[in-house]
């Protein structure tokens, strides 16, 4: 998906409204609808014949978790967004799904327009407040949050991911889509994160500063191990997952 011929052509806003003093504008083209909040970047793209399809290759990745993890799986989202993920895990039926979205707007807006499954417990709260009180649990954590079309402090900081350690069972993954500024910025990151999630991944992306990081209490699966998976795996449409498992870099263990 090249995302400047998407721009090029004729849209149509559907939607504009001011969401915690930023403009969030919903768009669409015969094909497809986004929403872009506090700039111009196109967010939570989906495909207006088959919504339940993941279109672009970053969101794609952060579903890397389904090519080994066995299900029932209890998954938290941190960031509802466009509900990209919610529609597509929803087709999953052993899949339970918790999201956390801090904007209420935000979440009429994915009841809206961007078809939010009525399965998925869409919860409004902040996600610092949300992992330091619950007392669930899951096996896989998703974190997509952007302020500003930036990734939040927090995301920098060891607290943050003490208190996710503290929510997640034995053998959970979680993966957190970053934006990323300056490598000495990627490098705090991953120290903080290393303290408590010592298996770490990376994952890069032409034309982007997101980078998506795997990280888990456990080994991480090698690239040779994930593309035999992803050869048996029918559950999904992931077609960009072909050209992402070669591209992922692991951080060297230290015990």
């Amino acid at each position: 998906m090249d995302l400047n011929k998407l721009l090029a052509k004729k849209n149509t806003t559907v939607h504009q409204q001011y969401v915690d003093g930023h403009m969030l504008t919903v768009k669409e083209t015969a094909e497809y609808r986004w929403f872009e909040y506090g700039g111009q970047a196109v967010q939570s793209l989906m495909n207006l014949q088959t919504p339940e399809e993941l279109v672009l290759p970053i969101p794609q990745s952060m579903l890397l978790f389904l090519l080994w993890k066995k299900a029932p799986l209890k998954v938290l989202n941190l960031g509802l967004g466009g509900a990209a993920f919610e529609r597509t895990l929803a087709t999953i039926p052993s899949i339970l799904l918790t999201s956390i979205e801090v904007s209420k707007p935000v979440i009429d807006i994915a009841k809206k327009y961007f078809k939010l499954p009525q399965k998925v417990h869409a919860q409004c709260q902040n996600a610092e407040q949300f992992i330091t009180n619950t007392q669930t649990k899951y096996d896989v954590v998703l974190c997509d949050m952007f302020v500003e079309e930036k990734s939040p402090s927090f995301l920098f900081k060891e607290d943050f991911y003490q208190r996710l350690k503290t929510i997640t069972l034995d053998k959970s993954v979680v993966l957190l889509n970053m934006y990323v500024e300056t490598d000495e910025q990627l490098l705090l990151a991953l120290h903080e994160i290393k303290k408590h999630f010592p298996y770490i991944a990376l994952i890069d992306f032409d034309g982007y500063k997101n980078v998506v990081v795997v990280c888990s209490v456990n080994a991480i699966p090698s690239r040779e191990e994930l593309s035999k998976h992803l050869v048996q795996f029918n559950k999904l449409k992931l077609s960009e997952l072909k050209q992402i498992i070669p591209r992922i870099r692991y951080i060297p263990y230290k015990a």
